[in-house]
């Protein structure tokens, strides 16, 4: 028997990450999804323009991770034999809050990669998808509205309707911008100005650089708001990414580059610089404030409209989480797709009610830090300074404790809730320990070792 139900469609609006995982959850749900990117789409992994952060470093943070190879059995390892690396804390070292996190079994492996290098596999692997169409060079101008719901996407050469429309076009969309300006759709917006700056470049890399395989200076305020990173990435390059926040920005000059690093707390990231050799030139990125559209507060949703990744939320990028974050949020569209299917009115507001479950514990994560530099403003959750002693204190007591910065890295990882910090006998432990930290008894730091300049 012939079925005679309508064939479902799906529009999504962008083809960086968040447009791309979306379109895999809504793959399971509709008959057709189409993925509309405004950029030639490169058939290498190369950076693209309208990514410009495709040239800094990137992280998949665990939960993301996981979700990534359940909707792409095996694209782990096919990303691993292209050249991505896999970091755990036994072999990673991590400088924060005056001293180095204690190596060791962190809970979760991460691969390490090029953003070019991920985005290329997963839009590879997603075409090959039998009711997923990619096209690209496509401008979406708007989307049609008949009454108070969505239809679909008006192109320049004409309207094209849909039974859901995604937007995952970042948080400069203008689709989101016509909604607003035409006043029928009005999330409450918080912005939080850290005006961070940052600075990357590549570096040849060998297995005798240096006695591990990661390498972080994250900010110690209040002593250093600066911090840098090197990260293996594939073709056999180190990834080394410097930022500063409030007007401090990592020079793009060799000398200033260095200079840079050399002020870091720990001096391993500059003693890398020293020893391998550049391959690539220094490129720069700016990030003014993290911005967050509450479209769970908004008045009213448009049926058959969401927003994900940066449309809706984008925070301080230093902080790793926007990948795995927009991951969690396509997953959380499948399944309320799953149950209530893309027609229904329901569907944006139980959607952006998980969305923003998801979103608040990285958004707590990166905002709650940013508000340890004075000059950051914008709207302060009550007991963010409080929060913030108490990671401060979280942070050294990981310096002494496996399981304590086992715990943080799951967390920060958005593998366990922000609340298993304040589990009480996590809180106990945090207490009894902290004091013990290098950075409390002035006990004298054993840097990890780099090899010699080559």
């Amino acid at each position: 028997m012939t079925s005679t139900a309508p064939r479902t469609r799906a529009f999504v609006v962008g083809a960086g990450m968040a447009g791309l995982l979306s379109a895999r959850a809504v793959a399971d749900h509709v008959d057709e999804v189409v993925v509309l990117e405004r950029e030639r789409l490169p058939d290498t992994a190369e950076p693209r323009g309208h990514v410009p952060q495709g040239k800094h470093l990137h992280l998949f943070l665990a939960a993301g991770l996981h979700r990534l190879v359940a909707w792409f059995p095996g694209i782990d390892d096919e990303l691993e034999s292209l050249g991505a690396v896999r970091v755990d804390g036994s072999r990673a070292w991590l400088f924060q809050a005056g001293g180095y996190r204690a190596r060791g079994d962190w809970g979760v492996t991460v691969l390490s990669m090029s953003r070019p290098l991920l985005e290329s596999v997963v839009r590879r692997r997603l075409g090959e998808l039998a009711n997923v169409t990619i096209e690209d060079g496509v401008l979406v101008e708007r989307v049609t509205v008949a009454g108070d719901t969505v239809t679909g996407v008006g192109l320049a050469d004409g309207e094209r309707r849909a039974d859901l429309v995604v937007d995952a076009s970042g948080r400069s969309s203008r689709i989101v911008r016509q909604l607003e300006s035409s006043g029928v759709l009005a999330p409450p917006v918080s912005r939080v100005l850290i005006d961070c700056a940052y600075s990357s470049r590549f570096l040849s890399r060998s297995a005798d650089d240096f006695e591990g395989s990661f390498i972080a200076c994250a900010t110690t305020p209040p002593t250093s708001f600066r911090g840098g990173v090197a990260l293996p990435v594939e073709g056999g390059r180190w990834m080394v990414t410097l930022a500063g926040v409030h007007g401090d920005a990592p020079p793009t000059d060799d000398h200033g580059f260095r200079e840079f690093a050399g002020s870091l707390l720990s001096p391993t990231v500059g003693q890398l610089l020293d020893r391998c050799e550049p391959v690539s030139p220094i490129v720069s990125y700016r990030f003014p404030f993290s911005q967050r559209r509450h479209f769970e507060r908004a008045p009213r949703l448009l049926p058959r409209f969401v927003a994900v990744g940066d449309a809706s939320c984008s925070f301080n990028p230093v902080y790793g989480q926007g990948m795995a974050c927009a991951a969690l949020q396509a997953a959380a569209l499948g399944e309320v797709l799953r149950t209530v299917g893309a027609g229904s009115p329901d569907l944006p507001r139980r959607f952006h009610r998980l969305a923003a479950k998801i979103i608040d514990a990285p958004w707590a994560i990166a905002v709650g830090a940013d508000f340890l530099h004075p000059q950051t403003t914008g709207p302060k959750a009550r007991g963010t300074d409080l929060v913030n002693r108490y990671v401060m204190n979280l942070s050294r007591a990981t310096h002494v404790s496996l399981p304590l910065a086992r715990t943080f890295n799951l967390v920060l990882n958005l593998v366990e809730p922000t609340s298993a910090l304040l589990r009480p006998r996590t809180f106990v432990r945090v207490m009894r320990t902290y004091r013990r930290s290098p950075a409390r008894t002035g006990q004298a730091l054993e840097h990890p070792w780099v090899a010699p300049p080559r």
